[in-house]
């Protein structure tokens, strides 16, 4: 994946204010910490924070590479192969430099309005997978199921047994899993 010089500049400039706003969150909690202050300490203006993030929530669902000008979802996803699909996006997000996309998981969990947030981005997502699979043909009651399944079950389910598991191995494993225990059960 080559970007340009701005995407990288881009991607650079969020990942810095993501990384940024969980030290101060980690250092005072997360309600303690502003919008102006998160801008003020990774040195852009408050204006650069709502138009990347919106909100501090969208901290935990702004996804980096789609700011930056690429498509990650839709190179990386096949209808097809949805295990592989969502091996290779964490094996992806794993390699990204520096910064760690499941970082703010413990707010995920902790904070009433994170998690309505990522719950809002994973439905979306969903919706994005299940008009995908219903446009290859999948009824759409199957199709909906599939994508909340994929999302909702595997994806975010494994983060959060991954989180509550002390991060003492990589997400793939609990991922892995998690599609291991879906396949037995059929």
């Amino acid at each position: 994946m080559s970007l340009t010089l701005r995407q990288r500049n881009r991607l650079s400039a969020i990942h810095r204010i993501m990384d940024t706003a969980m030290d101060l969150f980690d250092e005072r909690g997360y309600n303690a910490v502003t919008i102006d202050e998160i801008a003020a300490a990774s040195g852009v203006s408050p204006r650069t924070f709502y138009r990347y993030f919106g909100t501090k929530e969208g901290l935990f669902t702004t996804d980096a590479y789609a700011m930056a000008g690429l498509d990650l979802y839709s190179t990386q996803l096949d209808p097809e192969d949805l295990p592989g699909t969502l091996e290779r996006l964490i094996r992806l997000f794993d390699e990204s430099p520096g910064h760690s996309p499941w970082r703010g998981m413990r707010y995920v969990l902790e904070e009433p309005a994170v998690r309505a947030a990522v719950y809002g981005s994973l439905d979306q997502a969903a919706e994005r997978l299940a008009t995908q699979l219903r446009d290859r043909g999948a009824p759409p009651g199957d199709a909906r199921v599939v994508a909340r399944t994929f999302w909702f079950g595997v994806y975010f389910g494994s983060l959060e047994q991954w989180h509550l598991e002390g991060r003492s191995r990589p997400l793939l494993d609990y991922v892995l899993a998690g599609m291991t225990a879906l396949t037995a059960l059929s």
